[in-house]
């Protein structure tokens, strides 16, 4: 029998190593669990938002205020579009380049509004519908809570250019009377029967990935290889180590 040179390593580092491991793992794949179940009750917020009916603005404002999630709650208010302020964000229509039309409107009720139209292709930018007179508006809240991305360049309010969703620079810029108040939140125009065909409203979609599912079976997953892995190797030393010591 060949006696090895050194004798193998011992065994204990290797399961106290294996053993962090696999809690490690294990944490992730929990946290993930977690994260599965608040992104599903937020999902189901949100389209229990969307189907319940439609509030008036100081209602959505002052669900805002207590606390309540108001995304793609519907709100429906009387209002007059300022059609010399409208505002384009650069976007996307039907896979080429397109405009998302913004469009300042005063309620009946006092409150300044930035609305979101839809869109329209980059073609017919001055060529859209604008509505004289008071109009009914019903839309959906978005909150666009995010800001600026990293990418993103800064929006140019006196170029009427605009990256990302400002709600505060776009009131500011809207021209609208001092004395609204102003709404500090996005109404995104519901499709209807009476919309213009540009800019085109769309239907509102909450673009929240939810791999939560996936991320926590691959976690849990590599916890289970782990262990397998580790106990093949701490078998494997237990033998080496016992042929060392017999060849002694």
């Amino acid at each position: 029998m060949i006696r090895p040179h050194q004798r193998p390593p011992r065994i204990w580092p290797v399961v106290i190593a294996t053993l962090a491991g696999f809690a490690i793992l294990m944490a992730l794949g929990a946290w993930q669990v977690k994260r599965l179940a608040w992104k599903e009750a937020l999902l189901a917020q949100l389209a229990a938002n969307a189907a319940a009916p439609p509030v008036d603005l100081p209602t959505a404002f002052n669900m805002s205020r207590a606390g309540s999630n108001v995304e793609f709650v519907r709100v429906t208010f009387t209002g007059t579009y300022k059609t010399d302020a409208w505002m384009k964000m650069l976007s996307s229509y039907q896979g080429g380049q397109g405009w998302t039309i913004l469009e300042p409107a005063a309620s009946s009720d006092g409150w300044a509004v930035i609305v979101d139209r839809g869109k329209l292709p980059g073609q017919r930018l001055e060529h859209f519908d604008q509505p004289a007179g008071p109009q009914q508006i019903e839309g959906v809240i978005r909150t666009h809570p995010y800001g600026q991305g990293f990418f993103d360049p800064a929006n140019d309010p006196k170029g009427n250019m605009w990256y990302w969703w400002d709600v505060k620079a776009m009131l500011a810029a809207s021209g609208l009377p001092a004395e609204l108040r102003p709404f500090p939140f996005i109404v995104q125009l519901l499709p209807s029967a009476t919309t213009a065909e540009f800019p085109r409203p769309e239907e509102p979609k909450a673009d929240l990935a939810n791999n939560h599912l996936g991320y926590a079976i691959t976690w849990f997953g590599l916890a289970a290889t782990l262990l397998g892995v580790a106990g093949f190797y701490i078998y494997d030393l237990r033998r080496r180590r016992r042929n060392w010591d017999a060849g002694r």
